[in-house]
């Protein structure tokens, strides 16, 4: 998986979560900055695996709001999304 696929489904991904429950037009991604996707170990149940990894930045309304970094992982083989805790 290259780096704007993981970048795309990631992004899916945070849309979907943050945009969940919300009135139509609550949630703007315009309101967050996207990082590239770097490689990092993420700890989970199982022990470390190695993960690409999206920043979501807030900024404008979402800073605003208190939001702070969000981050979603994407497994570079499976292209499962789970967003960091």
């Amino acid at each position: 998986m290259d780096h704007d696929e993981a970048r795309e489904l990631a992004t899916a991904e945070f849309i979907s979560r943050m945009g969940a429950g919300k009135p139509r037009g609550g949630f703007r991604i315009d309101d967050w900055q996207i990082s590239e996707p770097y490689e990092d170990e993420v700890w989970g149940r199982n022990g470390g695996q190695r993960y690409l990894v999206v920043d979501f930045v807030p900024q404008g309304e979402a800073e605003a709001r208190g939001h702070f970094t969000l981050s979603m992982a994407v497994h570079p083989d499976t292209g499962a999304v789970d967003m960091l805790r």
